[in-house]
């Protein structure tokens, strides 16, 4: 009995070679279910002392491993005859998973998961604390910029309305360290020549340029650009694109 199995599957193997689609006819299914049943009959006697309680029945529990291994073995041998690559793939699987010794419960393997995403989570929600921390420290730190020169008047952009204010404030600051000129309340020169700090506080929409240095800005952006706009398109522009013009120029030149 020990020796038919071996003779049954080393019949099926031949089959397989002589007949293409083997796997699909009556007599292979004849002869899986012969080899199992010759499994099955070469674990009963095994199996029989280890169920003390009822002698007569077989170990529903080997049973049951048995069946299942045996169901893998032949499924994975008809994948061998009817897709190879797929065959050769789980095999190269299986043995990567047998020299790493990785092969881990699935329950094991939730747990892990589950013990990662809450890790993320945690560190998720140490970065959105850290955000806000961020965030009031900017609005506190834009609104003392607010206080300090409320000449300017805040607009859309309020990172670039701030970093106005603090170019004002350092350029106030050294005319007054030098002793050239009087500290100012805000940054409107009557000159008609606007100064950098104006032309980035009216980029920033902070300020809004007087008749003359608009005329001037207007001529000097038309320069800049190579006459690319006429003086009406560029006042339709406005002034904060007119004083971006400007500023860009000046930094690529």
């Amino acid at each position: 009995m020990k020796d038919l199995r071996p003779l049954l599957i080393d019949c099926r193997i031949e089959l397989r070679k002589l007949a293409r689609d083997f796997q699909k006819t009556e007599l292979c299914e004849r002869l899986d279910l012969a080899i199992q049943q010759v499994a099955n009959a070469n674990l009963g006697p095994a199996a029989a002392p280890v169920n003390e309680a009822a002698p007569g029945a077989p170990s529903e529990k080997a049973q049951t491993v048995s069946q299942v291994a045996l169901a893998w073995q032949t499924a994975a041998r008809d994948l061998k005859f009817s897709d190879p690559a797929i065959h050769a793939r789980l095999g190269e699987k299986v043995m990567r998973l047998l020299g790493a010794k990785s092969l881990a419960d699935p329950a094991t393997e939730i747990l892990q998961l589950e013990g990662m995403l809450k890790a993320a989570e945690q560190r998720m929600h140490q970065l959105e604390k850290a955000q806000q921390a961020l965030e009031v420290e900017r609005d506190a730190l834009l609104g003392a910029l607010a206080s300090a020169v409320p000449s300017l008047r805040d607009a859309g952009d309020r990172l670039a309305v701030g970093l106005a204010r603090v170019a004002w404030l350092k350029a106030e600051a050294d005319k007054a360290a030098s002793g050239t000129a009087p500290v100012k309340r805000a940054p409107e020169p009557q000159d008609t020549v606007p100064t950098p700090e104006l032309l980035a506080a009216a980029a920033a929409g902070a300020v809004s340029l007087t008749k003359e240095q608009r005329e001037w800005c207007v001529g000097e952006a038309m320069v800049v650009t190579g006459f690319q706009y006429t003086p009406v398109e560029l006042i339709e522009k406005g002034d904060a694109a007119i004083a971006r013009l400007i500023l860009d120029a000046r930094k690529s030149a």
